[in-house]
């Protein structure tokens, strides 16, 4: 009851979306609602479910939630989402498209992979979203999608320092989906990008919480 109650004002937008629409009467998966009291909490959370199992409302739920109810500055990145390819990428924009307008476009994102405009196209943007680079480093979005590419020349290039300046003292989550795939030097080194990250976005460990997903980590303690 206490879990619901923390998102019953987010649940009730959501319920009101056009599109992707979720019922507040929907009766969570157990992994799902495990996820949403332990991110409640402040902890951070590895989801290890199938494919299909709902593991991005494990995720995109507190993260709407705290974002919705934050009464902080407008602009700047306060969640960065990590996909391994650019179709999963592309993938999350329907969903996002549709719960950001449910939310009244109190939640912005871009999706930001090489294949971002430089500036305006024309392209018609959805409610919340950031179609080009030009304007997200102007004014950075809530929520950032991207890749493990994209994320280290952010924090390399001149002209996306705005965003790491627009965004100092922001940054409370962190997303990285397939999780398994970051074995042996490659999970060495996404280790040190998100230190990397944390530093210049000015925020300490503890104040970010790390989500990871995967549907294929296998426990094999027994």
């Amino acid at each position: 009851l206490a879990i619901e109650a923390k998102y019953q004002a987010l649940c009730g937008r959501l319920d009101e979306a056009r599109a992707e629409r979720m019922p507040k009467d929907r009766k969570p998966y157990a992994h799902q609602v495990q996820a949403w009291e332990a991110a409640a909490k402040g902890h951070s959370v590895l989801v290890s479910s199938g494919t299909g199992s709902g593991k991005t409302e494990c995720f995109m739920i507190p993260i709407l939630n705290d974002i919705l109810q934050e009464r902080g500055p407008a602009g700047g990145i306060r969640a960065i989402i990590v996909y391994p390819l650019n179709a999963l990428i592309q993938s999350q924009r329907d969903r996002l498209s549709a719960w950001a307008e449910g939310l009244g476009g109190a939640v912005t994102y871009a999706l930001y992979s090489g294949d971002t405009a430089e500036k305006s196209t024309g392209a018609v943007a959805a409610i919340g979203e950031l179609l080009d680079r030009k304007s997200i480093r102007t004014k950075p979005p809530s929520i950032l999608v991207t890749n493990i590419t994209m994320l280290e020349y952010m924090l390399l290039r001149a002209e996306d320092q705005s965003i790491l300046q627009k965004s100092q003292g922001l940054l409370r989550w962190i997303v990285l989906d397939e999780a398994h795939s970051y074995v042996g030097a490659q999970a060495s080194e996404m280790a040190m990008l998100l230190r990397r990250v944390r530093s210049a976005f000015g925020v300490s460990p503890e104040d970010v919480r790390l989500m990871a997903t995967s549907a294929t980590i296998e426990d094999d303690t027994g």
